[in-house]
This record gives structure tokens, sequence and C-alpha cells, in this order.
């Protein structure tokens, strides 16, 4: 029986990898980060305390794996935070290959993301060999993606077996804190977003993203990197299938582009105050507007097997979960 180590399992990806993995012949050890194990409960997990930017704190982690998922990533679209934001994303990623490559792990699935490469065109097909974002001043997470995974090129290069997932917009079940886009839903469902932006994005079930990356660990090949993506919707349609579900209309209408922007300062002030990250950025609200339109996917679809499911039925799911956990009511 192989041990998969998760980093990051209390996540969102993480939960789900949890439930993949204990229906197949795996052993699982997870990083106990935050001390969160919501996402693992009734599950047999190997939980163990470390942080991926403390490299000591890993080799103990790492000893006897034959699997490492490394979903840890700092998301955050406010650039005040830029150093925490690439002291998880790059410094964590390098420690993370690093004892990878010294206690000789069969495989690292590492998950990046597609803002890792330069959006423009976006109705262009978005493809893996599509340029990694370079400009270190530009936006920090998109940036420290990019970092990452030159850090995972390099260690192949040194011996390491590693292969590369690239996730459009990660929607789906068993978030327990729901980020950015799955607050999002929440938000919908809950009337609290009455009008949203006529703009849309690709969306892949968090499920389906797990089924690919398991897949990467036996087909995956040395250094390839995999764009796992779903189809392309427009928030308007997600408030609408959430509305049918609920019985009740919860989106009314496309919200005028310009009073996207307005809250922008008052946001700022709070965050200011409570010394938070901002939820609202003009780093966000370019990520919204900027989806790539066609992602086919289709080197994930040839070699991992890669078969994403309808949005429906992820919707349905997503709500349902958030429905029993009272979080939509």
């Amino acid at each position: 029986m192989k041990l998969a180590l998760i980093t990051g399992s209390s996540g969102h990806v993480g939960s789900n990898l949890i439930r993949k993995l204990s229906e197949l012949d795996y052993k699982i050890r997870c990083i106990d980060f935050d001390g969160d194990h919501r996402a693992y409960e009734g599950f047999d997990v190997e939980v163990i305390k470390g942080d991926i930017t403390n490299k000591e704190s890993l080799y103990p982690i790492f000893e006897g794996v034959d699997v490492v998922f490394h979903t840890a990533a700092l998301i955050n679209l406010d650039r005040r935070f830029r150093k925490a934001i690439e002291t998880v994303n790059i410094e964590g990623t390098r420690n993370v290959c690093e004892v990878a490559l010294e206690k000789s792990i069969n495989k690292l699935i590492h998950f990046s993301s597609v803002d890792a490469f330069y959006r423009f065109p976006i109705d262009e097909p978005l493809l893996e060999d599509r340029k990694l974002i370079e400009d270190q001043k530009g936006m920090p997470y998109d940036f420290s993606k990019a970092e990452g995974q030159r850090i995972v090129y390099e260690f192949c290069e040194k011996g390491l077996d590693a292969s590369i997932i690239h996730p459009t917009s990660i929607v789906g079940p068993n978030d327990f804190k729901p980020g950015l886009p799955m607050q999002a839903f929440v938000d919908m469902a809950n009337g609290k977003r009455k009008l949203m932006p006529n703009w849309g994005y690709n969306f892949i079930d968090v499920r389906d993203l797990c089924d690919a990356a398991i897949s990467a660990v036996e087909n995956g090949k040395t250094g390839q990197n995999y764009i796992i993506g779903g189809d392309y919707h427009m928030y308007l349609y997600i408030g609408e299938l959430i509305g049918k579900q609920l019985g009740r209309k919860v989106v009314f209408g496309a919200l005028p582009e310009f009073i996207t922007f307005l809250p922008l300062p008052f946001e700022y002030i709070r965050a200011l105050i409570t010394n938070k990250p901002r939820v609202l950025t003009l780093d966000a609200i370019h990520t919204a507007q900027t989806g790539n339109k066609v992602v086919p996917s289709s080197l994930a679809r040839e070699e991992l097997g890669h078969n994403p499911r309808p949005i429906e039925e992820t919707i349905y799911d997503t709500i349902e979960f958030f429905q029993k956990r009272g979080l939509v009511k």
C-alpha cells in the first residue's frame, strides 16, 4: 500500500484528495499546519504537525512517503501581502522539492494554476506551452505560481519525478473553509449578491481535478504540466442554477461594470483597520474579468483520462454540501 502525503490537506483540494485516496490503495498522511481538522474528520489519516515554510519540519513528515500531493498555497490577491505569498508559494515549494528529492520520493504532483500563465489573448486556446509569467512586479500570486513551477522544473532536472497540474477555477463540495470563488457561491445562494458582473470563467469540479492528479501519479510524465479545466460559464448562469436548486431567485441581473470598482476605497480602509487581506482588489477584478474562454485540456484528456462532469452537477452538489453545513439557508 502506497503512502501519500498531502500538503494543504485542510483545504478544498486536500479535503477531496483525502476522500478519493481513501477509496484506493493508499495510506494517507497530512501536514497539520493550522489545527483545522474538519476536512479529514472520520477518515483514517495520519496527522503530523509541520509547515512547508520550515524545511526542517518536513524531514520526519516525508519519511517513508511514496507520493506527495503538493496542494498547499497562499491564495491572496492583496499586493500588501506579497512577501507572505512568495514565502509560501515559492520558498515553500522549494522546500518541498528539496526534501522530496533528498528522501527519494517516487512522485511529486505539484498543483500550480492557470494563473501562472500570461492570460492574453483570452480568446485563443490556453495550452500547456503558454508562456509563464516573468514580471516580478506584477500580480504577486500569479508570479508566485509561475516561479513555483520553475522551481519544480529545476528539481526535475536534478532527478525528481514530478508532474504539474494547472486547475482553472476550482469549485465543488467538501470545502470546509471557503475561499474566494466558493464564498461567492455561498453569498449568491444567501441573496447577498443580487447583481453579478456580466463576466465568466472556466470552472473545474474539484473531484475531477483530484481524479486527474491521482492519475498523474502513474500516467503523468516527468516535468510535464497539465491544464485541468472544465467549461466556461457566466457568473449569471451560475446564479441561475443556484436559484433553481433553492426554489428562489438569488441573482436578479447584471451589475454595471463600473459599479464593481466603487467599493475599492472602502475595502482598502477596512483592510487597514483589520490588518486582514482585502477580498476585493484591482487584481481580483482583473482575474475575474480575464478568464481564458477556451481551455481544451486536451493533453490531460489524452494522458490522464480527464473527463470533467457538467457544471450543473457540480453546482447542485456544492450547494447541497453548504446547506448541510448550515452555510446556505
